[in-house]
């Protein structure tokens, strides 16, 4: 079942339940190991009051799983918040080419994972800093081709702007996708949501 028909036939879409679900499909990717770190943006609104149900359940929803989590920016009816996976997102700030374009932002190559994510909070202040697509696990070619510093064109569109061969960015988006409706699918089954949260979904539902 694909991820948003999931979505569209659950219930009420101001409960606890509803989020809980609707939080499990959004950061599958990041759990289950096709993208370092998901940006979320929770809102409390007349149809979802997304910030107040992650202050009463977050920290337990995902104790036990292998996500942690950054407040990047608190406001009063809002709540931005990097979802990542340390070893991935360590890979990926760590590659040498990555690291190389990183350093061009003030990020030293001796900035340990949490330092170097207290920089990007405190960049992400005054704007929305581009080099948080590598944080995203975008492609640095897709990265620098939207801020004008590469040489290739842009080609295609998808969850971002493709720059130059697209075949590895729409191979990247379409394993996020395919991991988004197989936790969806998941649930459709039975599995428990805070299963589904906590990793691999290997347990019987």
């Amino acid at each position: 079942m694909c991820w948003k028909e999931f979505l569209q036939v659950q219930g009420s879409k101001n409960d606890a339940d509803f989020f809980f679900k609707w939080l499990a499909v959004e950061l599958a990717p990041t759990i289950y190991g096709e993208k370092p770190s998901t940006l979320l943006n929770l809102i409390d609104s007349s149809k979802m009051f997304m910030k107040t149900i992650w202050l009463q359940y977050g920290e337990a929803l995902l104790a036990n799983g292998n996500v942690k989590w950054l407040v990047l920016k608190d406001e009063p009816h809002s709540m931005k918040i990097l979802f990542y996976r340390v070893d991935l997102l360590n890979s990926y700030v760590n590659d040498e080419e990555n690291r190389r374009f990183l350093e061009g932002f003030g990020y030293h190559t001796s900035m340990s994972l949490e330092d170097l994510l207290l920089y990007f909070k405190g960049r992400f202040q005054l704007m929305c800093p581009h080099e948080m697509g590598i944080l995203l696990g975008i492609p640095l070619k897709d990265v620098m081709g939207f801020m004008g510093m590469g040489k290739e064109d842009h080609t295609c569109q998808g969850m971002w702007k493709v720059y130059g061969d697209p075949e590895t960015s729409l191979g990247i988006m379409q394993r996020m996708e395919e991991m988004k409706s197989q936790v969806a699918g998941w649930m459709m089954q039975g599995y428990n949501v805070m299963d589904v949260l906590c990793g691999p979904c290997s347990q019987t539902a």
